[in-house]
């Protein structure tokens, strides 16, 4: 996909032409009446067939790491956990894809965010979508995470809705998730895995809401009369934008997602836990980007909300270790 960017270095990390490769659902529903009963009432699900269950001798089993009733993930393992940083700057020219200048800043910057939480950092730059794959296969199945807290990966590259970029062709995002599940991977059973990804949803513009104080009934302890933000604000997968919409990138700072990510965990990590952190990350890019491509009327003046997609079910702490 080519960057779409104006004079003064903004970039989108997506597509200007839709992929007509993308894959979507065949639409089915499965519906089924579970033999289960709870309170009197019988367990049924939202779907139409009677379901799938992987075949095999699969053992079901893994080691609890933190107790059930917990309200933090367990960080007394020896390893905080492994950091993988998937960076894609260049592309096959078959692909049509530009460039992703800025990246590399991103890149170095995250390498140093997660060294000084404690993880070990690795990093791959302009891999195939094979050579992820591998790569992913190793983490989840050639690693043993059984000492480790958590894992994080980032993935950055040029994206549409529903499809990612490796340097010679797309895949579905699924690909990066889904052999992490408690039941690929026992080692990480239980544990967090965290996925921050910095690419375009699609192609739609956010031209922002002017929110203004009106009455004085509405005072806000702020010093701003006014202020700008998304439509889709106020509404941990951690995506750099909501589905369907362009994700910026500055050609010299970097990302503005990743720019932010650094700048919060840098400062909150010690105290605060990750999906607070995150709501603080929104926020720092919410309120201090905004696209600046005059020579582009249709680019200018744009703003980004992250989405964050969470089933976390306690908090996640990046505090020092020892």
């Amino acid at each position: 996909m080519e960057n779409v960017k104006g004079n003064e270095g903004e970039a989108v990390d997506g597509q200007v032409q839709q992929s007509s490769q993308v894959t979507k659902s065949n639409g089915e529903e499965n519906h089924r009446d579970s033999g289960g009963t709870t309170n009197g009432g019988t367990e049924e699900v939202d779907a139409g067939g009677q379901g799938t269950t992987e075949s095999g001798l699969v053992s079901n089993l893994a080691r609890m790491s933190t107790a059930a009733e917990s309200l933090r993930y367990a960080g007394s393992h020896k390893k905080r956990g492994h950091c993988v940083i998937f960076n894609h700057r260049y592309f096959d020219r078959v692909t049509g894809l530009g460039e992703r200048n800025g990246t590399d800043r991103d890149r170095d910057q995250v390498k140093v965010l997660f060294s000084h939480l404690e993880f070990d950092v690795k990093v791959h730059d302009n891999l195939t979508v094979k050579e992820i794959q591998e790569n992913l296969q190793d983490l989840a199945f050639g690693t043993d995470h059984s000492e480790c807290d958590m894992l994080v990966v980032i993935f950055m590259s040029h994206g549409e809705q529903d499809v990612l970029w490796g340097r010679d062709a797309h895949f579905k995002p699924d690909i990066l998730f889904e052999s992490f599940q408690a039941d690929q991977c026992k080692s990480l059973a239980g544990k967090p895995k965290i996925f921050f990804i910095q690419a375009c949803r699609g192609e739609g513009l956010d031209s922002g809401v002017n929110l203004v104080r009106t009455r004085h009934i509405d005072e806000i302890d702020s010093g701003r009369l006014a202020y700008k933000i998304p439509t889709t604000a106020d509404f941990l997968i951690c995506w750099s934008t909501v589905p369907g919409h362009y994700s910026w990138r500055n050609t010299t700072n970097g990302s503005w997602f990743m720019q932010s990510l650094v700048q919060v965990l840098s400062k909150e990590a010690a105290h605060e836990d990750l999906l607070s952190m995150m709501t603080s990350v929104n926020r720092h890019m919410i309120l201090n980007f905004e696209s600046n491509t005059p020579s582009q009327q249709h680019m200018h003046g744009k703003k980004q909300s992250a989405s964050i997609v969470s089933t976390l079910m306690r908090k996640v702490y990046l505090a020092p270790k020892y």
